[in-house]
């Protein structure tokens, strides 16, 4: 009884450090960070069939969580990178990896510091307050050709190439550079 006891607790502590991590991070950076729900995957796997993804390089920048990196590495076999500033959400992603067999890197890096040049593709779920910064950085590092996606919000300077609308609230808006 005593070790199921301690394994709760241990479960308990550990959790409240995650998302009090989280937090943290959020103060930090005054950024609130969007999680990708199941519904947004779903319209994502109609929009990414549309493109040929397989063993090209994406880069996941900042969506919170990790479903993002096994949808792309798992239904896609692409070469995923996810730039986190949260050590709590890259040390669970890097976990979760291990323990899936999946090949995906995290980074506990700003991604407004990363290198986005040698990616093919780019994939955001950012609110609007960063909308403006993200897309001068993506357009001023990246490729030509490269293809981002942008789950929920558009960016204000460019136009889509296409948007995908399930519903009134999932949209995913197609640009390239």
């Amino acid at each position: 009884m005593l070790f199921v006891y301690i394994l709760v607790v241990s479960f308990i502590v550990v959790i409240t450090f995650f998302y009090l991590s989280s937090l943290v991070n959020n103060i930090v950076y005054n950024v609130p960070q969007v999680s990708t729900f199941n519904s947004d995957l779903n319209i994502l796997k109609s929009v990414f069939d549309k493109y040929e993804l397989e063993w090209k390089s994406i880069a996941d920048l900042w969506s919170w969580r990790w479903k993002m990196l096994r949808l792309f590495e798992k239904e896609y076999k692409m070469n995923s990178t996810w730039f986190e500033i949260d050590l709590s959400n890259v040390l669970l992603s890097r976990i979760t990896s291990k323990f899936l067999k999946l090949k995906n890197k995290s980074f506990r890096k700003n991604y407004f510091k990363a290198d986005l040049k040698n990616f093919d593709y780019i994939y955001t779920y950012l609110f609007p307050c960063l909308m403006e910064k993200v897309e001068k950085k993506i357009w001023s590092d990246c490729k030509k050709w490269t293809i981002i996606f942008v789950n929920a919000f558009k960016f204000e300077k460019h136009e889509p190439i296409e948007v995908f609308q399930k519903n009134w609230k999932d949209k995913i808006f197609v640009y390239e550079i």
